[in-house]
């Protein structure tokens, strides 16, 4: 009879299944790490590119407003020689209130650029920005300082449909206006039905209108403007754009 010996397997040594686990750990750990590296290497790859947009609407803005201030100064100046006129002691003639008043028979609305900051926060893009100074600052421009120079805006043009446009609607003659050219066109234009009652009311519109766009720069647009160039160059030194 055949007897047969069964083969022993000789016993791992625990220093080996330690070895094992070590590698295995080692090579789990490591594909952790590399998967993390590129995970914070896109992420950081999407920050600079939403930085570079958000500089670029900050800039777009910045030539905005470095038009529109000027723009409002001037007409604010046209104002105050509507405001010298009516006020002097010598009545004026139509004519000379028509060729004050209409060159300020104008509306304003603000032109922001606010594309890249409401992709950010609609898609968690905010999140990609690591300085909390500049987040804060962001944050300050686009939802209070710029919504409150456009509600403003708003008002004001609010206030020409409702008291500046029915004034002129009924009392000047659109056959003596310049509609392109903001001008008188005529030697001897007409206001129609005025009285010294129609000329207050004519100064009463215009005054108030030209306070409500003075507010809005002096109050409004001024620090907005600020808090725009300050972000412009935090946005610079922390990405080191140009």
């Amino acid at each position: 009879m055949e007897v047969h010996h069964h083969a022993h397997t000789a016993r791992k040594k625990w220093t080996h299944y330690f070895w094992e686990f070590l590698m295995l750990f080692l090579a789990v750990f490591c594909g952790f790490l590399a998967e993390y590296k590129l995970e914070h290497t896109i992420e950081h790859q999407r920050e600079k590119k939403f930085a570079k947009q958000m500089l670029a609407d900050l800039r777009m803005d910045s030539f905005y407003f470095s038009k529109h201030i000027p723009l409002v100064n001037d007409l604010l100046q046209k104002h105050q020689q509507f405001y010298d006129l009516m006020t002097n002691r010598q009545r004026p003639s139509d004519k000379e209130i028509l060729n004050k008043c209409y060159p300020l028979l104008y509306t304003l609305d603000i032109q922001a650029t606010t594309a890249t900051y409401n992709q950010m926060k609609t898609s968690g893009g905010l999140r990609y920005i690591q300085d909390q100074k500049l987040t804060s600052a962001l944050q300050q421009y686009y939802e209070v300082l710029l919504p409150r120079v456009v509600k403003a805006s708003d008002l004001g043009i609010n206030f020409f449909e409702d008291n500046v446009n029915p004034f002129v609607l009924k009392h000047f003659r659109v056959q003596d206006l310049d509609v392109i050219g903001d001008s008188v066109k005529v030697n001897s234009p007409v206001i129609m039905n005025r009285t010294i009652q129609t000329d207050q009311e004519l100064l009463n519109i215009i005054e108030n209108y030209g306070s409500i766009h003075k507010m809005i720069i002096e109050r409004l647009t001024m620090p907005a403007v600020k808090k725009l160039n300050e972000l412009i160059e935090l946005l610079k030194k922390e990405y080191h754009l140009k």
